[in-house]
């Protein structure tokens, strides 16, 4: 039997000992780890730099997006203010007002607001229309657009006449500017053009101008036309007859009576007669007829940035006596029919030393007789002239306010960095 000592110095084993890298492995592995480092330092750099990059392009995208539908929310509010023209509203803005019709929301949540600018500088008016459009939130765009509304001139030929322009007896049609001078003979000029939606005939007459119809310009004996002859022209727009006045004719309290003037305020007739003269303030008037006899005198003296404007339902018959604008402006003093009656009735006119005016009737024949003079435009259903009457175009009545609107058009435009 062994000893305890034998035991334990039986099968000796070494100590373990772990085994010692080279230099050269060492530096190896101290290489691959800074690589391996440097490496997923440069792949995070990418990472944050392609995050980023994705980030600032979802963001010009959407930036992208909302202006588009910022532009789209203020197209939207322009077409509507177009189809829905605050006409009101809009007639009582002066040369430089503006009118804010406010913020009205969509229901994409976008909103716009529509500006109305008035930018002529009186007379024929001019607006421009400018909208701005927006969307809400943090990345919610804005754009504004712009339009342009004009009205529509009225008196732009000395006469117009939707189907028939008779002139005969030795008559003068010429033009001057009453803004610029007075009417001088040596100094008119020759823009009185003349135009029928139908035929025109002429017999000794001197016409200034062109003379265009969309039947056929019949030319007889002694006629001068200083301008173009044209038939077959394309038809001009037709002009329109506005509705009458509600609410009855003029007060009697506004029309001055006396002896030779009569007025009945029911009816809507003024009757002046027996060489009296009826002075009418400047002002709106509404009257069913007016008939001047017996070397009568209708008389206006208008004060400049005034005027008389006189609608009439029926007849206007001056032939008897005579109108008589004592400013010498034809800009202040007009004549115009309404309504549509069954058998439109035939207005007569006569010249005169103060015959200044306008006549718009496009549903009633005008006729003219007598040689004296008429200073203004003439728009009728027929226009006949005879005895040698002389009427000389005011190419100032084509700048003055008109009634109807129109879109001009390619106005639209944006506004950059809007």
């Amino acid at each position: 039997m062994r000893s305890g000592a034998d035991m334990h110095t039986s099968n000796p084993q070494p100590p373990m000992v772990a085994p010692r890298l080279s230099a050269t492995s060492a530096e190896r592995r101290g290489f691959v780890l800074t690589t391996v480092v440097f490496a997923i330092a440069i792949m995070s750099v990418v990472v944050v730099a392609a995050l980023a990059s994705a980030s600032d392009e979802g963001r010009a995208s959407r930036a992208v997006r909302e202006s588009t539908l910022a532009t789209y929310a203020a197209e939207a509010g322009l077409r509507g203010v177009y189809g829905s023209w605050p006409t009101a509203a809009v007639k009582a803005l002066n040369p430089g007002d503006s009118l804010d019709l406010g913020w009205q929301n969509l229901p994409n949540g976008a909103s716009h607001r529509v500006v109305i600018h008035r930018v002529d500088g009186g007379g024929l008016q001019e607006y421009d229309v400018a909208v701005q459009g927006r969307r809400v939130g943090l990345n919610g765009g804005v754009s504004t657009v712009i339009g342009a509304v004009g009205g529509v001139p009225v008196f732009t030929n000395g006469i117009f006449a939707a189907t028939q322009i008779t002139l005969n007896g030795g008559g003068v049609i010429d033009a001057y500017d009453s803004e610029e001078a007075p009417y001088n003979v040596a100094a008119s000029d020759t823009t009185a053009n003349i135009w029928s939606n139908g035929n025109i005939d002429i017999q000794r007459t001197t016409v200034y101008g062109d003379a265009s119809a969309a039947g056929n310009v019949n030319i007889g004996t002694q006629v001068n036309i200083f301008g173009a002859t044209a038939s077959a022209a394309t038809a001009a727009a037709a002009m329109d007859v506005a509705a009458c006045p509600v609410g009855g004719y003029t007060p009697a309290a506004q029309v001055p009576i006396g002896a030779g003037i009569t007025y009945n305020a029911l009816t809507g007739i003024l009757s002046v007669t027996a060489g009296a003269v009826l002075d009418l303030p400047a002002g709106s008037y509404y009257f069913s007829q007016i008939v001047l006899t017996g070397n009568s005198t209708l008389q206006v003296n208008p004060a400049a940035g005034s005027n008389v404007q006189v609608v009439i339902s029926d007849l206007l018959n001056v032939s008897g006596g005579s109108v008589s604008n004592l400013s010498g402006a034809p800009t202040r003093l007009g004549f115009s029919s309404c309504g549509s009656p069954m058998i439109p009735s035939t207005w007569s006119l006569s010249g005169g030393g103060g015959a200044a005016f306008s006549i718009y009737a496009p549903n009633h024949p005008v006729n003219v007789s007598g040689g004296g003079d008429i200073w203004g435009a003439v728009v009728a259903s027929t226009y006949t002239a005879s005895g040698g009457a002389k009427l000389h175009y005011d190419a100032a009545l084509a700048r003055l306010a008109s009634d109807k609107l129109v879109v001009h058009p390619s106005s639209w435009a944006q506004l950059a960095g809007s």
